[in-house]
């Protein structure tokens, strides 16, 4: 079974990369896997494998077999302020922050579909964990750095930091 995934841009056509990933969602008769070890479009699995704190400043995002990980980062030590929204068509869940600072804030909507944060970040880094019911897709609709909207070039998805056509953007799970 091969499931077509894509990340598309919010006002436009779907432009961006699209992966045959095969065994995606497919189950046994017998089991069925929990939603969130599911295989996602192969651009958003694994762990950015250049982020270390001082990384290239930017948001980072994968999706993992223990859910989705954000984390903001930036090369120098000053004082830099990320924030967005994270909304998905089911329930958030399982919220965790990392690296807990006064200044830093994660909260989850009254409908739990929509995740906001907000890192006030010098060099190391910030983010949150977390899980959704079964999505087939989130939107990540806001990623500010310094008071400005993020090109896409400095938001990095998956192990291979690959950058998303715009922001905001949409990733997709189908099968």
């Amino acid at each position: 079974m091969q499931s077509r995934i894509v990340i598309s841009a919010i006002m436009g056509v779907a432009a961006g990369a699209t992966a045959l990933v095969a065994g995606a969602g497919a189950a046994s008769a017998t089991s069925t896997p929990s939603c969130d070890t599911r295989v996602w479009d192969g651009n958003l699995q694994g762990r950015p494998a250049e982020l270390t704190k001082h990384s290239k400043g930017g948001v980072y995002l994968w999706h993992a077999r223990d859910g989705f990980h954000l984390r903001v980062t930036h090369k120098k030590s000053d004082k830099r302020v990320y924030a967005g929204s994270i909304v998905s068509p089911v329930r958030i869940h399982a919220v965790k922050r990392v690296r807990k600072e006064w200044r830093d804030k994660v909260w989850v909507s009254k409908d739990r579909k929509t995740l906001h944060f907000r890192f006030v970040n010098r060099g190391k880094i910030d983010g949150v964990n977390f899980r959704t019911a079964c999505a087939s897709s989130l939107t990540i609709t806001a990623a500010k750095g310094g008071g400005r909207t993020l090109p896409p070039k400095r938001v990095y998805l998956g192990v291979n930091g690959v950058n998303p056509p715009s922001v905001p953007f949409t990733v997709h799970r189908q099968g």
